[in-house]
């Protein structure tokens, strides 16, 4: 193993040598590590470069954007039948797709198709529970994203394309990472998020708004780890033909499952299950805590935090230190030093002033204070990089991007350890 400090060091004293030295990489020479920033940076483009979305300049790629519902009917729904899962699709689509008018956050909440779905997802205890007054009209107004409703996606000539699973966190929605799933439709995977039916704080199944709690709720920490694979099934069957739109054009054993705390914590569980479909796994402050992790962790893994966290909080953030150090496979700790739980998401677009990582927030390592977190688009150019990079080694084999993992690229904002 090769780590980003000293091997033989204990992980308190790793994360410390982390912070200013640079990395320890194969060659070990300055001026290749110098080299090696300066690509990064050019990657990372200039500030007027950067999209207030991704905070990198997108990929290659135009991003389409579909929703599907998709119901498992080897499962039980609290109300009689199967369990559905609204679904989104985020992925590379056709160069005409350019010049196509950008979603609608109110697409998100099933195409409008009746006021009640906009109404209850202005209530405190769904969209509108962001910010005070928040409105579906404003967000359809302000919401900054990439993809285009039902774009077609690019031709099997050019794929077939790698699979990225993402899981919300706890209350949360599934549109509330653009930043992370758009970035990567535009390098060119196929995203997939559900509402995890019962820990989502809005959804629409069957016609009918679903929002969080009761008995889905009490079940979503067996649910959850359950709805991602069925995801995969799902994907397999579309690729097979069940869609025609992802007839042959999707690489479905060559899978990575990622998720933001509560969905964390699912992507380290699904990883627990073995499934060998499943390649590569990212994890955004995950809510270790939650346990039931048993299985050594050889499947390649990237665990991202920030260090001022209020959520998963110091003991939180301890687990997710330990999870890395201890995986015998290929494994990354990135942990971004101004950051909080909400920075791993696209929350600033509803409220600027969220907090826990958004505008002024709370401090974990020094309570009673506040601290002023790093810029949400810098933050999210971290995460994005260092998600590409690892995307790339792990799912589609390019040993070119090995020598972007073996480097601290953001020095003054991260901590970085790393082991291949």
């Amino acid at each position: 193993a090769q780590w980003c400090s000293q091997a033989s060091a204990p992980l308190a004293a790793a994360r410390a040598y982390a912070g200013r030295v640079a990395c320890s990489v194969l060659a070990g020479a300055a001026s290749a590590l110098a080299a090696r920033r300066r690509t990064v940076a050019h990657a990372a483009g200039t500030e007027e470069e950067r999209h207030p979305v991704t905070g990198l300049p997108p990929g290659p790629y135009p991003v389409g954007v579909t929703t599907v519902q998709l119901d498992d009917h080897s499962r039980k729904d609290p109300d009689g039948g199967a369990r559905c899962l609204q679904t989104e699709i985020w992925y590379p689509a056709t160069d005409d797709a350019r010049a196509q008018p950008k979603n609608l956050y109110s697409d998100f909440l099933a195409r409008r198709a009746r006021q009640e779905f906009i109404d209850r997802a202005e209530d405190a205890d769904a969209i509108g529970g962001y910010r005070a007054g928040l409105t579906i009209e404003e967000l359809d107004r302000s919401w900054q994203n990439l993809g285009v409703r039902d774009a077609r996606l690019r031709g099997a000539e050019e794929g077939p394309w790698p699979v990225v699973l993402f899981s919300h966190g706890s209350g949360a929605f599934r549109a509330s990472y653009v930043y992370f799933t758009e970035f990567l439709a535009s390098q060119g995977f196929v995203v997939v998020a559900c509402d995890h039916a019962g820990s989502s704080r809005y959804t629409v199944l069957n016609g009918k708004v679903v929002k969080a709690g009761g008995p889905r709720l009490d079940s979503s920490q067996e649910d959850r780890p359950r709805d991602l694979l069925f995801l995969l099934d799902s994907l397999e069957r579309m690729n097979l033909g069940a869609d025609s739109r992802f007839a042959g054009r999707l690489d479905t054993s060559n899978c990575a499952v990622t998720g933001m705390s509560f969905g964390g914590w699912t992507a380290a569980k699904t990883v627990d299950m073995g499934d060998p479909r499943i390649k590569a796994a990212v994890l955004q402050c995950p809510s270790l805590v939650r346990g039931t992790l048993g299985r050594e962790v050889r499947t390649p893994v990237m665990t991202m935090i920030g260090t001022e966290d209020t959520v998963i909080g110091d003991e939180g953030n301890r687990l997710c230190r330990e999870y890395s150090a201890k995986a015998t496979g290929p494994s990354y700790l990135v942990e971004i030093k101004s950051a909080g739980h909400v920075t791993f998401t696209s929350c600033e677009q509803y409220n600027t002033q969220y907090g826990n990582g958004i505008g002024t927030s709370r401090s974990l390592t020094k309570p009673g204070t506040t601290y002023e977190p790093l810029p949400i688009n810098e933050a999210h150019a971290v995460v994005n990089s260092y998600t590409l990079a690892f995307l790339d080694v792990h799912l589609r084999g390019r040993t070119d991007r090995r020598a972007d993992l073996e480097c601290n690229a953001f020095e003054q904002d991260i901590f970085y350890v790393f082991q291949h």
